[in-house]
C-alpha cells in the first residue's frame, strides 16, 4: 500500500475511533450528572423537610413579626406623604390645559393636587387628579395631544423669568 493512502486510512480510522468515544463519553457525562443531580435533590428534599419540621426561635418570630410591621409603617408614611395637599406659595404656569410648577410637574386646575398619568398603555396625554377625580389631556394650541415629556420639551424652549423660572406669562 502507498504511503500516503495508508496515512489517510489510519487518519480517517482515528477520527471515526475519535468521534465515537467523544459521543461515549458525553452520554456517560449526562448520566452521571443526572444522577447527581437526582442525589443532590434528594438532599436537599431531606434537608428542607427537616428544617421545616423544627420549630423556629422565639427571636426570629419576633424580628420578622417587627420587620413586618415597620415595612408597614413605612408604606403607610410613603402613601400619606403623596397625599399632602400642595404648597399655597408655590407658583404655577398654566400650559396645555393644566398647571405646572418650576419642577415641569403637573398640577389640577381645580385643587392644584399633583396630576398623575391615567394610563401609560392606552393615551399618555390623559391625566387625572386623585384628590377631585377630575380628567385633563394634554393638548398644544392646535388640540393635539401631547405626551409629558413632549409638553415639558415645550415648555423649556418658552423664555422663563429669572427669578421664578417659570415661562413668561405666569398666571
Amino acid at each position: 500500500m502507498h504511503p500516503i493512502a495508508s496515512l489517510k486510512t489510519y487518519l480517517k480510522v482515528i477520527v471515526a475511533d475519535t468521534r465515537r468515544a467523544i459521543i461515549a463519553i458525553i452520554l456517560v457525562a449526562l448520566i452521571t450528572a443526572g444522577g447527581g443531580l437526582l442525589y443532590l435533590s434528594k438532599t436537599a428534599l431531606n434537608f428542607s423537610i427537616q428544617l421545616l419540621s423544627t420549630p423556629p426561635p422565639l427571636w426570629a418570630t419576633i424580628s420578622l413579626i417587627l420587620l413586618c410591621a415597620l415595612y408597614i409603617f413605612l408604606k403607610i408614611q410613603q402613601y400619606r406623604n403623596s397625599q399632602k395637599p400642595p404648597n399655597i406659595q408655590e407658583q404655577l404656569y398654566e400650559a396645555f390645559g393644566v398647571y405646572w410648577n418650576n419642577q415641569y410637574k403637573l398640577r389640577c386646575l381645580r385643587c392644584k393636587w399633583p396630576l398623575k398619568c391615567a394610563s401609560k398603555n392606552f393615551d399618555p396625554s390623559v391625566f387625572f387628579c386623585s384628590n377631585c377625580d377630575t380628567k385633563y389631556a394634554l393638548r398644544d394650541k392646535n388640540g393635539n395631544h401631547l405626551t409629558e415629556a413632549q409638553a415639558i420639551e415645550q415648555l423649556k424652549q418658552l423664555p422663563t423669568s429669572g427669578s421664578t423660572g417659570l415661562p413668561i406669562g405666569n398666571r
